[in-house]
């Protein structure tokens, strides 16, 4: 993700005063001091934070009252969370990654990073760690409250529901860059955020059940970036998948990773459009 035509060239940057132990240190240092920074520009977003955190405390609410009895078996509990994280995924990876994005990029912000140390691919992980953190850390609240609160069985692969949110989140803050490089204005990120969240609520079964999809749509619907994350964490909970059934969510949602790291690569804007 870090070559585009629009770009200014590069300046050199200035010798560190230390000098680095390694690449990896180095690189994850810089990561770490743009994501802190990020961190603190969305705690001041009172819109982005409120629907970050009002959003799990309404929804336990919603399900305690509608579910009840059927949080404690495992599909109930599966649902529940697929749900949650479902809308974790779009709303606060995916449009708060897309926000992020293009004020920065109108702000001329991205345009200033890209002349110091820190790598393109920094720039933009840093961009979507604090979301991503914040999601991981509402789903795992849920679930120890959820156990706690509303006798929810805990999943019995917490690897699969593991993977499920790392791939997810990935999947989501990659989309969400692909779409900032078509969205001229943050307001007009409104608009075009609406057709990746139609296309990956629908697949996911977030809107309507999946099973309620014609064949072949619902055949098509397995591929879109959402569905296998709920695949992933329900097997979680209930079922016995297969390596087979695995290695296809797996590799689905991989693909869907290295299709975003070519399209931001070859298409993300740097500098300001409007």
């Amino acid at each position: 993700m870090s070559t585009t035509t629009d770009a200014p060239p590069r300046v050199a940057a200035l010798p560190a005063a230390a000098p680095a132990r390694g690449p990896l240190p180095g690189s994850l240092r810089r990561t770490a001091a743009l994501a802190g920074a990020e961190g603190r520009m969305l705690r001041r977003n009172r819109t982005a934070l409120f629907t970050a955190l009002a959003l799990p405390v309404g929804f336990v609410a919603l399900v305690a009252s509608v579910a009840g009895a059927r949080l404690a078996t495992p599909t109930g509990a599966a649902g529940a969370v697929n749900l949650l994280l479902g809308v974790l995924l779009l709303m606060v990876v995916f449009y708060n990654v897309l926000s992020a994005a293009v004020a920065r990029r109108e702000e001329g912000v991205l345009q200033r990073l890209r002349t110091g140390e820190a790598a393109d691919e920094e720039v933009l992980t840093a961009m979507a760690v604090p979301s991503a953190a914040l999601t991981v850390a509402i789903a795992a609240v849920f679930g120890v409250a959820g156990a706690v609160a509303l006798d929810m069985p805990l999943p019995g692969r917490p690897l699969l529901l593991a993977l499920a949110v790392v791939l997810g989140c990935a999947v989501m803050a990659l989309l969400a860059l692909v779409t900032a490089a078509f969205t001229r204005t943050l307001e007009s990120a409104q608009i075009t955020s609406l057709p990746v969240i139609a296309v990956c609520g629908l697949g996911a079964g977030l809107f309507v059940p999946a099973d309620a999809l014609p064949g072949a749509l619902a055949r098509v619907a397995g591929f879109t970036p959402l569905a296998p994350v709920v695949e992933l964490v329900r097997a979680g909970w209930i079922g016995d998948p297969s390596a087979a059934d695995v290695a296809v969510w797996t590799a689905t949602l991989l693909a869907w990773v290295l299709l975003g790291s070519l399209v931001v690569r070859a298409r993300f804007r740097w500098s300001p459009r409007s």
